[in-house]
């Protein structure tokens, strides 16, 4: 069979099943299994494959169909720019995250060495991402799951970001988890999605761990959270950047509003709320 029959083959199968990307997908699969960039596939589309590979794209289109997510299909993904292990257990790196980093990036400008917090790490993708765009860096990222902490650890070193410290442990119990470290930046990508509002997701959503994904009965509880217990952490003239879903600005930005002198809600790419900054924390370090 040629490239381009069993692209053909592939994206008919998913299209069929209403998958909205399905010749990207399809290109992703193949690129994955034969070793190529999706781009070189029209050009080497007349190239033939052999059975193996026939076989392990219907393998590939069989887990898609029963609701496994492509990223977990291929074991790793792209954030950024690097690319970072994925799979069972942890939440797959998306695209509204990077804004995350555009943040700090942008925050860290003019400063030699920043110390940065990532809690909630999951894969690693925010903190790892950090560490390696600012080589001069200090990271220390936080993650209670043992699945996602395996996949941390792969990507810590996969990545060689050795100026990454992880610590395992539960964001509620607050900054002595770190041990009296302050921090110029705070990031996280908290679970943000209401309880009762889970179940109802999009079946291969569901396929992604719920711990990573249940925010609490209004979705809020990590950023109450966040905002109590690790403020402190944050150098008086640092700043906080949490990622949000799209109707909980206003309420995110109220929240550490009572913390923070200056909070700004930051839309992404689509028009979406998506990132809420907090700047200049009103108690000084003596009284924290």
């Amino acid at each position: 069979m040629k490239i381009k029959d069993l692209r053909l083959k592939i994206s008919s199968a998913l299209a069929e099943c209403s998958f909205e990307e399905a010749s990207f997908e399809a290109d992703c699969m193949i690129a994955d299994i034969i070793g190529v960039e999706n781009s070189v596939l029209r050009v080497i589309g007349d190239n033939e494959v052999d059975a193996l590979t026939v076989q392990k794209a219907e393998s590939f289109v069989e887990r898609r169909l029963s609701g496994e997510p492509l990223q977990y299909i291929l074991g790793m993904w792209e954030f950024y720019g690097l690319k970072f292990f994925v799979g069972d257990g942890v939440l797959i790196p998306r695209p509204e995250t990077e804004l995350l980093i555009d943040t700090a990036i942008d925050f860290a400008e003019d400063k030699k060495h920043i110390t940065c917090f990532d809690l909630c790490s999951g894969s690693g993708c925010i903190g790892i991402s950090v560490s390696k765009l600012l080589p001069g860096s200090d990271v220390t990222v936080l993650e209670k799951s043992d699945k996602a902490l395996a996949y941390l650890l792969k990507n810590k070193e996969y990545n060689n970001a050795d100026n990454l410290t992880i610590v395992k442990g539960d964001l509620f119990d607050g900054a002595d988890l770190f041990e009296g470290k302050n921090c110029d930046i705070l990031l996280s990508n908290p679970p943000y999605i209401r309880s009762d509002v889970v179940g109802c997701l999009q079946r291969e959503v569901l396929a992604e761990p719920r711990m990573a994904l249940d925010g609490g009965d209004d979705g809020l509880d990590f950023y109450r959270a966040i905002a109590e217990k690790w403020f402190c952490a944050v150098k008086p003239d640092g700043m906080v950047a949490v990622e949000i879903g799209e109707e909980q600005g206003s309420d995110v930005a109220l929240i550490f509003s009572r913390y923070f002198k200056d909070v700004c809600v930051i839309k992404d790419y689509s028009g979406n709320d998506r990132v809420v900054i907090a700047k200049e924390r009103f108690w000084s370090s003596e009284k924290c």
